[in-house]
Order: structure tokens, then C-alpha cells, then sequence
């Protein structure tokens, strides 16, 4: 009886929402699972939201204001949607103007959506701030971190992959339950993003920061490698694809093309790879702790994570481009960490020896300065070198899961005294890394949340580190 009670206030509280948040008050909530835009540019953004209907094809109208009291609108219009997209809302409303704050939200009937504010790119920038997450298990935490990112006021959020994972949580740690189960059809694909936006840590910073996001492998399968599992089971990578793509606001390319790339003027360019679709089948599996014929194979000279087409996008776009600073957003870590001499995780870069030694050679060769990699998937905080022949060619700053935890490092002291090129590692907190650039450097904070198993945790700066421009 108090459990039934308890929810009924619950969903009462939820509905009766203020002024602030929404347009107007309504009867209940046709977009429960709020608002989000992204992949910014200096004119344009996606606006991303969904309604809850059953109607066959449902018209929702969407408007862009310079205020949140939407007194100043600039452009509005209508977005159809229908049971074959889940009743997800899309629209890259263009003819925005460089730099400039817009505020958003979607209608129907009365009805009005959380009002999202959103930002363009600049046309030149002397400071970007960046929030950077990762690796987010609704079961195994709450997303704590994103309510200080609002705090930090980021230009944007750059995710790099696990968005949702296709598997509830194992063993007796559970934070919440995830009554979806383990995804493999589109219906539970959209379930698992349906619940994962419940969180609302997630809501509130996807309403307030555009978000750029990549893939890695949960949103599909664990560990999986896309030309493997398009033979073998390409009707659940298709179903996991079509359900990323309906639910974030990310442009869609032809034939689930994701990597891409962003500029900020002269300061920075990002270049966001796919690291799955592509990938060639794992050598060994697990991944972990492979013996050294399969070392041996991972190394092989044309293996690639990429493709061909991807990799030679990015090594042609890092020559060509201009940017002080130039960021490759990584699903894996692409730091080499070796144990007893052998790699520990072929799942990682260190399974793709000889595609990763071409990035580096690149590098080198063209003289390429200021090569930052973010890189996710590992579950915990790093920061350190990429070196080529024993010579530092980029740093790579890695993050800790918003919520998954790294579990039990074996032999941790070990593997940093054997990798004295990974500068900073920290196994024990989940949390997300906030990046400071300017033309001077480029600053990482490496924030640590006490705990994940309510919401109550606190932040804690566990690591900053400074990379100073080398022109």
C-alpha cells in the first residue's frame, strides 16, 4: 500500500511540473522522456525529442526562440512521426547564427515538451570547454556526474560510446533495475533507450548542452566486431543501429555512417571515428590475457579497426587540417599496455598494432602538433603518451564510465611500473573529465564521483594535468 502510494505521488510530482521547465502546464506528459539537440554546427543543430502517442502518424511542431519565454522566435515549423520511428522527434534546423545561445521546444495539442537551450559553434573561439563521458550501465549506477556537468557550463558534451548497454547488470550489485532485460530486436533496442532516458542526471544536462556522440560496442553487443556480426547476425546490428540513430540527435549519413568531424575556427578540429562497424573479427576471445600466437596475428600488418575508407579519411584530414588543436574521439584506448611483455586487452587498440602505428607514423611524419585522443570502453581514468620508436607522438586523455564500474585490476602496480608512458590512472571512480582548450594549452580535469549507487555522491577533482601547445 505505501509502495503504491508512493508512486502515485511520484507520477503526480512528475506531471505537475513548473513554468520554468515547460512552456505551460499540461495534463500529463507527452514527452517524458525530455529534450536534446545536437551535433552542433556555426549555422545549424539537431533537435531531438518523443512523444508518447498510438496514433497512426502524429504532426508535432517545433519552435527555436532567442529567450525561453519564446518572445523572440526565430523559426518554427513541423516534424511528422509515426510507430515505424517510435515517435521520435528529429529536425536540423539550420540558418542559425555562429556563437549564439537558442532556446527549443516541441507541441502538440497543448501540450509542450521541457524547453531545451542549445548553442552554435563559433566562428573562432579563444576557450572551448568540453565535457567528456563515456560507458553509462543503467543498472550498474546513477548518472550523477552529468548534474555537475551542469555545473561546469560546457560548450558541449562529446560521448564516446556504450550509450546503452544491450545486457542488464550480473551478480548481486545492482543501483536500479532494468526491467528490459538483454536487447537483441529492434523493440528491445528502443526499450533499453527508452529507460536509459529516464535518468534525470540525463535529461537535464541533454536539455541544457548539445551533445556529439559516437558508438562502441554495447549498443550493440559486447566486444563485437562489425564485419563478423554483419555475416553472422546483421539483422540485430541493423535493429541496434536504427535505434541509435532514432533516439540521438546525430545527422544521419548513408548506410549508418557515423564518423565525422567538427571545427571551431583555428583552435580545434575533432575528428569522430567509428570503431565497430568496421572492425575486422577479434583474433582471440575474450580479449584479455591472449596468448602470443594471437598477439602475434593482432599485429598483422593491414588488420584495421577502421576500414580502409575510414582510416584514410582521418589520416588525410589530419594532414589537411589548419586547427591548433586536433582530437581524435576514440571509442578504445589506443595507449599501448602491455603485461609481462603482451598486451592485455585485444578488444583495444593494442589488437590493432599496425593500424594504430600508421595513425602515429602520420603524425610524425607531417609534423602534425598537438594530437590530443580521447578515448573511452576502458572504465577508468587515464592520461599519458602515444609514443612511435620510444618518441611521444600525441597524449591521450581517457575517461572513466559515467557509471560502469572497471571491477578488480589484477596486479595494477605492476602493469603502470611495466607502462611508464600512462602518466595517471585511476581504477576506482566513475565519473567524466571535463576539457579546457585555448590556444595556450590544453587543460584535463578528471572528476571522480564518490558513489554510484544512489544519487547522493559527490564530486571529487582526482587529477589535473596541462598539455602545452608545441606551437
Amino acid at each position: 500500500m505505501r509502495s503504491m502510494f508512493y508512486k502515485v505521488f511520484l507520477f503526480c510530482l512528475f506531471n505537475c511540473v513548473s513554468l520554468s521547465l515547460f512552456g505551460e502546464k499540461t495534463e500529463g506528459n507527452f514527452f517524458p522522456y525530455g529534450v536534446a539537440s545536437g551535433d552542433p554546427t556555426t549555422n545549424s543543430v539537431i533537435l531531438w525529442s518523443r512523444i508518447e502517442s498510438s496514433i497512426p502518424r502524429i504532426d508535432v511542431q517545433y519552435e527555436v526562440a532567442l529567450d525561453p519565454e519564446f518572445k523572440k522566435p526565430v523559426t518554427s515549423g513541423i516534424v511528422s512521426t509515426s510507430p515505424e520511428i517510435d515517435y521520435t522527434l528529429k529536425k536540423e534546423v539550420q540558418g542559425l547564427e555562429p556563437a549564439k545561445i537558442y532556446y527549443y521546444r516541441w507541441s502538440w495539442n497543448g501540450h509542450f515538451s521541457p524547453i531545451g537551450r542549445t548553442k552554435t559553434l563559433p566562428l573562432k573561439a579563444e576557450k572551448i570547454r568540453i565535457a567528456i563521458a563515456s560507458c553509462q550501465h543503467f543498472g550498474a549506477g546513477f548518472y550523477t556526474a552529468y548534474k555537475y556537468m551542469l555545473q561546469d557550463n560546457p560548450d558541449f558534451i562529446i560521448h564516446l560510446g556504450d550509450w546503452i548497454y544491450e545486457f542488464p547488470v550480473y551478480g548481486t550489485v545492482c543501483a536500479r533495475p532494468d526491467p528490459v532485460g538483454i536487447a537483441v530486436d529492434l523493440a528491445t533496442y528502443r526499450a533499453k533507450h527508452r529507460l536509459y532516458r529516464t535518468d534525470p542526471d540525463l535529461q537535464e544536462a541533454l536539455r541544457n548542452f548539445p551533445l556529439v556522440v559516437i558508438w562502441d560496442d554495447h549498443e550493440v553487443q559486447n566486444d563485437y566486431a562489425g564485419r563478423a556480426l554483419s555475416f553472422y547476425n546483421p539483422e540485430r546490428m541493423k535493429a541496434a543501429y536504427q535505434a541509435f540513430f532514432e533516439y540521438l540527435p546525430i545527422r544521419q549519413q548513408k548506410e549508418w555512417k557515423l564518423y565525422r568531424s567538427f571545427k571551431i575556427g583555428n583552435l580545434l578540429e575533432c575528428f569522430l571515428t567509428d570503431g565497430r562497424q568496421y572492425r575486422e573479427e577479434d583474433v582471440w576471445h575474450p580479449a584479455v590475457h591472449a596468448p602470443v600466437e594471437a598477439t602475434m596475428q593482432a599485429s598483422a600488418p593491414g588488420r584495421s579497426m577502421l576500414g580502409s575508407e575510414q582510416r584514410n579519411w582521418l589520416l588525410e584530414s589530419l594532414k589537411l587540417s589548419h586547427a591548433q588543436w586536433k582530437f581524435i574521439a576514440s571509442g578504445d584506448m589506443m595507449m599501448d599496455i602491455k603485461l609481462e611483455g603482451k598486451p592485455i586487452n585485444l578488444d583495444q587498440w593494442d589488437g590493432f598494432a599496425w593500424e594504430r602505428k600508421e595513425i602515429l607514423k602520420t603524425i610524425r611524419d607531417n609534423q602534425i602538433r598537438n594530437v590530443v585522443v580521447l578515448s573511452g570502453d576502458s572504465h577508468v581514468f587515464s592520461f599519458g603518451k602515444l609514443l612511435l620508436d620510444g618518441e611521444e607522438i600525441a597524449c591521450e586523455i581517457g575517461t572513466a564510465g559515467i557509471s560502469s564500474p572497471a571491477g578488480k585490476i589484477e596486479g595494477k602496480e605492476k602493469i603502470l611500473k611495466e607502462n611508464p608512458h600512462i602518466l595517471f590512472n585511476d581504477t576506482e571512480h566513475r565519473g567524466y573529465v571535463l576539457v579546457e582548450i585555448t590556444p595556450s594549452g590544453c587543460s584535463g580535469y578528471f572528476y571522480g564521483i564518490s558513489t554510484v549507487l544512489n544519487n547522493k555522491g559527490e564530486r571529487l577533482l582526482l587529477k589535473e594535468i596541462h598539455i602545452p601547445s608545441r606551437f
